[in-house]
């Protein structure tokens, strides 16, 4: 080929370059890691595995500026454990992931909201509207997040809590002087029970109740299921405590900095539809798992509605506490609390006890 046609066929390439907005000095290739403590098997990791992350790629290679990412995928406690969903988050080692703030009742008082109001909603679709509409009212919300440095992109919310046990559940009497599972801001939920509450989370709960650490706990259908905990503790009784706000999908802020607008613009909206995804996942799962379990052995029977009014009235009032506590050191929980009372009752939920009274 002659030098004149050369020259003319690479400026045909630049100039059909330059249209397609693609150019070869400034497409790149993004590596980043997807991270959780818990395994896909759960909605709220599912949906990181099977749209958020395919999607992402997909429409980066659609968006026709060259970029292109590379995913390294790490769940189930590969790079860090339940405890530390936060720190992993936070400190890099993973670009995106899933972040449960109910082990975070110090550092993401806010995010933990749902734990001081239990018997209020275990609508899925109320408590997906409750979280996006506190983090878009709400500025301490998300500047919680850019403490720990990230990108709040997503809510995650779970199905409402009921109880699995190694023994039978007719009263809340029954529950005194046991000990169940009840993480961090879930401990709440046993006080004036007589029950004692056991830290952990979903990962450690078949060892621990197999091997007497605990005899049971409080647990979403969502996971009991996956983590087959009906076969150590067989009596699983539907209490309808109401559902979590337990946590969110984020990004590294670090690594947020560091993608074009329109790739930030693609992450942001595909935390929206995680949230959505997992809630409609967790609606659909949560009866067929309860029905799943009894087939499998389980023996499943539901509280009282007299017995679930009477653990409502026995709490103390946590709600005032937590709102008291959190106002002293200047955080706006009182906002948030009477946020979340006032949607779930817009939305058509019937507390057993109004939590925002007397705020």
């Amino acid at each position: 080929m002659s030098l004149t046609k050369t020259l003319a066929a690479g400026a045909i390439a630049t100039s059909v370059m330059v249209l397609l907005g693609v150019s070869g000095t400034t497409a790149k290739t993004f590596k980043l890691t997807a991270g959780s403590s818990h395994p896909p098997i759960v909605p709220w990791v599912q949906v990181i595995k099977d749209h958020v992350v395919p999607q992402s790629m997909s429409r980066v290679a659609s968006a026709g500026k060259g970029d292109s990412i590379k995913w390294t995928q790490a769940y189930a406690g590969a790079l860090y454990n339940f405890k530390n969903t936060l720190e992993g988050v936070q400190n890099g080692l993973a670009d995106l992931g899933w972040v449960g703030t109910l082990w975070e009742p110090i550092k993401m008082p806010l995010m933990n909201v749902s734990f001081y109001a239990p018997f209020v909603t275990g609508d899925v679709k109320v408590l997906n509207s409750i979280g996006e509409k506190l983090h878009k009212d709400v500025a301490a919300m998300k500047k919680a997040w850019d403490r720990h440095n990230q990108v709040y992109l997503g809510i995650q919310v779970a199905d409402t809590y009921n109880i699995f046990t190694k023994f039978p559940v007719k009263s809340v009497a029954d529950l005194k002087g046991r000990k169940l599972y009840a993480p961090d801001a879930l401990a709440g939920w046993v006080r004036g029970t007589g029950a004692v509450a056991v830290n952990g989370g979903l990962p450690v709960y078949y060892n621990g109740v197999k091997t007497g650490v605990a005899d049971g706990g409080i647990s979403i259908t969502t996971g009991m299921f996956p983590f087959k905990l009906h076969e150590v503790g067989k009596y699983v009784t539907v209490v309808d405590m109401g559902g979590p706000i337990s946590g969110a999908i984020t990004m590294n802020k670090d690594t947020w900095n560091s993608l074009p607008a329109y790739m930030q613009d693609i992450f942001m909206k595909l935390g929206g539809e995680y949230s959505s995804k997992q809630a409609a996942i967790i609606e659909k799962k949560a009866g067929l798992f309860l029905k799943l379990m009894a087939k499998q052995g389980a023996i499943v029977t539901t509280l009282p509605a007299a017995e679930r009014r009477s653990w409502a009235a026995a709490m103390p009032n946590l709600a005032k506490e937590w709102v008291d506590a959190n106002e002293k050191k200047g955080i706006p929980a009182r906002v948030v609390m009477k946020t979340f009372m006032d949607v779930a009752r817009a939305s058509g939920a019937k507390p057993l006890r109004n939590w925002d009274e007397g705020l």
